[in-house]
């Protein structure tokens, strides 16, 4: 094997770094913050032997997990021939293994198969309810266990955003947003431009990673000043 690469902005290195029990990523669209996730998570389990937990709250299917985000870092690190990418988890030589989880179906009880978990990474963690935080925090309880949050701020009152909002000592924030990604694609940049110019305030939850406002984002908006009178039928043929 070769020099493998971690190729993350420099804003989250501190989750490889330092050693925390809650490590929490918010920030708008195109920070690069999950896939740098991705590429820890697959470099933790080649270097030693981990349990890796893949969670978020709904997950009716392993399409809708973060399966193919993470196998896709594995592949762009160079560790294709090294793990074991199979249908619903991904498995190491060294006896990592990699499993996908919806948190919402699950009860206090049928999570007990998840104590010895390492490391559990949340995605789009605003939408994961109380119920399941309280449900899952106690039960990742290994030695050295580790929570990984990462989410775009949806409401004030989302559980993970209070934790963010109000961190201990053993809770890391980083808040990063598309200007610290220093892979940014072109493409991005330019419907984030749009966006700016048409819907400030959907801009900046989108972009900036802010909560949505308390009046709402889609319908208080100043271009709608400019249709002045509207189609009494709408023919579709």
């Amino acid at each position: 094997m070769g020099t493998l690469r971690l190729d993350i902005p420099a804003k989250m290195l501190p989750f490889w770094e330092l050693q925390r029990r809650h490590k929490i990523a918010r920030g708008g669209r195109g920070s690069g913050k999950s896939w740098s996730v991705g590429q820890m998570l697959a470099l933790h389990g080649y270097i030693k032997p981990m349990r890796i937990l893949c969670a978020r709250e709904v997950q009716k299917s392993i399409e809708q997990s973060s399966f193919k985000l993470v196998a896709d870092s594995i592949q762009r690190m160079g560790l294709g021939n090294w793990y074991d990418v199979q249908r619903k988890a991904i498995y190491g030589p060294n006896g990592t293994e990699i499993t996908f989880a919806g948190l919402q179906d699950h009860t206090a009880d049928s999570l007990k198969s998840y104590e010895g978990v390492d490391i559990c990474w949340i995605e789009e963690a605003h939408s994961v309810t109380e119920r399941s935080a309280n449900i899952l925090i106690p039960t990742i309880r290994a030695p050295g266990s580790e929570l990984w949050w990462s989410y775009n701020p949806e409401q004030a009152e989302d559980f993970i955003h209070q934790l963010a909002e109000n961190p201990d000592d053993d809770t890391l924030v980083v808040t990063i947003n598309h200007r610290d990604n220093p892979w940014f694609p072109a493409e991005l940049e330019k419907e984030r431009v749009k966006l700016q110019k048409i819907n400030p305030d959907l801009y900046a939850h989108v972009w900036e990673g802010q909560c949505r406002s308390a009046a709402g984002l889609m319908f208080k908006r100043d271009w709608f000043q400019h249709y002045d009178v509207l189609p009494s039928r709408l023919n579709l043929y």
